[in-house]
């Protein structure tokens, strides 16, 4: 007779196999013995009620009884290209938000001129070792020398010295170089140097800016030339030169002093004699004109200073024209290379560095300036001239170049000439990109001043004829001057912005507009997407949880089993 053991009791004795018995009533749900529903198959039903009820059209035709087969599948391909369609489409969108996220618009045409920093003007002399200074300097080598040799000879060495500026066109003998640097090593220091001071000797052999700028005129007023509102000596990349307003003191100016025309502008007037000349530089009759921010090394290789040539005994004007590029305070949030650009507190700078930048604020030319002198040093093992000190990171050990060190400034000069912030690779350049100085860590200032120059001239005549005549019948200045004028061209500067190109309202705007074209997308929607997301990972992971729970009660009723056998 067969004995069913289920029917019978449920006596833990009565069961053959206790846990296939208990995986059998885990599949039952309560006392009806249906079995619980699977989450597959709970996904499925949920989503076909989703398409049904969706408020995006054409998708309850996916399951509507009352089409064919083939007509469903006609909306289905229909849905499938206009999905593929939206992704295509939000994608192209989105790579143009993320390229142009930044844009610089004008903000204001007529932005007052006298608002604007009058720039800094570095007036330098073609010839940049003076006669009399050179022949003061050979006498004393000549006094100091074991062997006696006249002072042509040294008159003609130091002619090499013109080798630290830019020269065009003289063939380079690096043995006389080496044979007279060595003999100014020994007899051209002073007690008190360790190394051959090449800035002291280039400073007192440059032509005095006192025998150079004669007379002054700023806002048709005459002013004196030499003070700290007026001209001083600074150094540039041609060496020491007469700059106009080294100290920014024209950064802020009423309206009177706006500086926008050529008889209210600055005015000065040049001696042009050539008696004094020794090592002229440049192939031109005339001077060099930097014009450059005041808070600059003028330099032009630094992508600040802009260089002109006026000719002498010439009256030369240069109009400047101004654009003012600010930049949104709510760009800050981005990074630095993001947006392409560093606000004053964010230039990183070392700690020696940073002693020395407190008192400046953070610009593009410097950081490029500051760049060129640590390769110059890492290459050269020396220091130009030249180059400012408050730009150099660490001072130990550093000398100034002197003659022994022309050929490898000469060799890597190409480097220091072509400067990069960015690599591209451009077919046929890629040898000079490799060559030149990389600068990536050298970003444009936030804040900025652009100075555009357009040079007008003038014979000098007719300058000399608006000077007062003296009881003799004499001018002031004879015909061997240069006049030179500099001031705004414009009243009015361009004032522009750098914004972000979409706000977060525009770009949602835009991409709600898409999804609506294609898929009839709502916020409404978006809900109902949401809700149904929510609610199944919900069950998943209360599913999860359940078995997790079962599974340790199991384990716990395994242990606690108790067999007994007849």
């Amino acid at each position: 007779m067969a004995i069913n053991t289920e029917a019978t009791s449920t006596a833990i004795w009565w069961i053959k196999n206790p846990k296939e018995s208990r995986g059998r009533r885990k599949n039952k749900k309560g006392p009806s013995g249906l079995r619980k529903q699977s989450l597959g198959s709970a996904f499925c039903l949920d989503m076909a009620d989703l398409l049904r009820n969706i408020s995006m059209q054409g998708y309850n035709k996916l399951l509507s009884p009352d089409i064919t087969l083939g007509q469903r599948m006609i909306w289905l391909l229909l849905h499938t290209a206009t999905t593929v369609s939206l992704i295509v489409v939000l994608s192209l969108t989105w790579e143009q938000f993320v390229a142009q996220s930044f844009v610089t618009n004008l903000k204001d045409p007529l932005y007052p001129v006298e608002n604007v920093p009058f720039p800094a003007v570095s007036i330098c002399s073609n010839n940049r070792i003076s006669r009399e200074a050179a022949f003061r300097y050979a006498i004393e080598l000549q006094a100091r020398s074991p062997i006696s040799r006249p002072v042509e000879y040294y008159l003609e060495r130091l002619m090499f010295l013109r080798e630290f500026y830019v020269h065009v066109g003289v063939v380079v003998d690096t043995d006389d170089f080496g044979s007279f640097q060595t003999f100014l090593d020994v007899f051209g220091t002073w007690d008190n140097e360790t190394f051959y001071d090449t800035r002291r000797i280039m400073k007192m052999l440059t032509p005095k800016c006192e025998n150079y700028v004669l007379k002054c005129t700023l806002a048709n007023v005459d002013i004196p030339c030499f003070s700290k509102a007026a001209f001083q000596e600074s150094l540039t990349q041609y060496g020491p030169c007469c700059t106009f307003n080294m100290e920014n003191r024209l950064k802020q100016r009423n309206f009177k002093n706006r500086l926008a025309s050529a008889e209210l502008g600055l005015t000065v007037v040049l001696n042009s004699s050539h008696s004094d000349h020794f090592a002229p530089i440049l192939n031109t009759d005339g001077y060099i004109v930097l014009i450059h921010s005041a808070d600059n090394y003028a330099s032009v290789t630094s992508s600040n200073a802009l260089e002109m040539f006026p000719g002498q005994r010439e009256e030369t004007s240069l109009q400047i024209h101004a654009r003012v590029v600010d930049t949104d305070d709510s760009l800050s949030s981005f990074s630095p290379f993001g947006r392409h650009c560093y606000f004053d507190h964010e230039a990183q700078t070392s700690s020696n560095e940073q002693q020395r930048l407190l008192k400046s604020t953070y610009s593009f030319p410097n950081c490029v300036t500051r760049c060129k002198i640590r390769s110059v040093i890492a290459l050269c093992r020396c220091l130009p001239f030249q180059m400012p000190l408050e730009l150099v990171e660490n001072l130990d050990g550093v000398v100034y170049c002197t003659l022994g060190h022309v050929p490898c400034i000469n060799q890597y000069m190409f480097k220091w000439r072509n400067v990069l912030t960015e690599r591209h690779m451009i077919p046929g350049l890629e040898r000079e990109i490799e060559e030149a100085l990389y600068c990536p860590q050298c970003l444009p200032s936030c804040n900025d001043v652009l100075y555009g120059v357009s040079l007008s001239a003038l014979p000098i005549d007719n300058y000399l004829a608006t000077l007062k005549l003296d009881g003799n019948n004499q001018s002031e200045f004879d015909s061997d001057i240069s006049v030179l004028r500099v001031y705004f061209g414009d009243q009015y500067a361009q004032y522009y912005i750098r914004l972000l190109n979409n706000a977060w309202f525009e770009v949602f705007s835009t991409i709600g507009n898409i999804m609506s074209i294609f898929v009839g997308f709502s916020m409404v929607a978006i809900f109902e997407i949401l809700y149904f997301l929510s609610k199944h990972i919900y069950i998943g992971c209360h599913r999860i949880v359940e078995k997790n729970h079962d599974d340790r009660k199991a384990k716990a009723l395994e242990e606690k089993q108790l067999y007994i056998c007849p």
